[in-house]
């Protein structure tokens, strides 16, 4: 069932320019070994599973790939950069010019040369102590930028607002953009790179998640098989819904006066 609907997802909808890898937990109290607690997510304790989802426009929380976490996953490439590439290819969405957004579990040097080389951009927040990071980047009053860029067009750049941001990107540059104008009369400015990222972001696959618990399919159970069926069929629903509003945004008007 798992392989038949990630074939149907990425068969069925193309999704637009901007895509976004991220993680979920599929609340889950019983016993499996692959059950995984996070308390920065909303369900805390349950399956982790990966996905790739549309980021912008009606389709927005659209899943066009995704995979339930059961195990290390061993393999001649890191396992935070396997995810992206496997499902890249999965989606069939490499050398097509797609942007995909990441957070910093995700982000590397590494990772975005090879995105680049595939004519797939990137852009995401990033460790400054992964492997090939610049490491004489300063910043230390708020508002202060500084940035490195290789031969090929990819930028580094780390930005202080309430905390230090590192990011890296292949399509951006250090330009600043103005935000818009507070109440106070305060005018602020930040990175295009921070701007885009977020907007590119924006919870998408959590935005996928919010959508299915509006009306929830799943039930009590300590079976995980049981678990993971139900949120399938959520999963299903979602995309059904995401499809219609770029397809067929009119719903048929019903008088239920007497």
């Amino acid at each position: 069932m798992i392989d038949a609907l990630s074939r149907q997802f990425s068969s069925v909808f193309i999704p637009g320019k901007l895509v976004t890898v991220d993680e979920c937990l599929w609340a889950f109290r019983g016993r499996h070994h692959a059950v995984q607690y996070n308390p920065s997510k909303r369900a805390r304790r349950g399956m982790k599973v990966y996905k790739l989802c549309a980021s912008n426009g009606a389709e927005a929380g659209y899943t066009c790939a995704f995979r339930i976490y059961v195990g290390q996953d061993r393999g001649d490439l890191p396992a935070s950069m396997k995810v992206v590439v496997d499902f890249m290819e999965a989606a069939d969405m490499l050398g097509k010019g797609y942007e995909v957004h990441l957070d910093n579990w995700y982000s590397s040097p590494t990772l975005f040369h090879y995105l680049q080389a595939r004519t797939t951009s990137a852009v995401g927040t990033v460790r400054p102590n992964r492997k090939f990071m610049p490491r004489d980047m300063e910043v230390k009053l708020r508002g202060d930028g500084d940035y490195r860029s290789s031969r090929t067009g990819m930028v580094c750049l780390s930005w202080k607002d309430k905390r230090v941001v590192s990011m890296l990107s292949t399509v951006h540059t250090s330009e600043m953009v103005t935000l818009p104008t507070r109440r106070q009369g305060v005018t602020r400015s930040k990175p295009r790179v921070v701007a885009d990222y977020n907007v590119g972001m924006k919870g998408v696959v959590d935005l996928s998640d919010q959508l299915a618990q509006y009306y929830p399919t799943t039930r009590r159970s300590i079976k995980w098989y049981k678990k993971i069926f139900f949120n399938l069929l959520d999963m299903c629903i979602v995309n059904a819904y995401c499809s219609h509003k770029v397809l067929g945004d009119t719903m048929p008007q019903y008088d239920f006066r007497l």
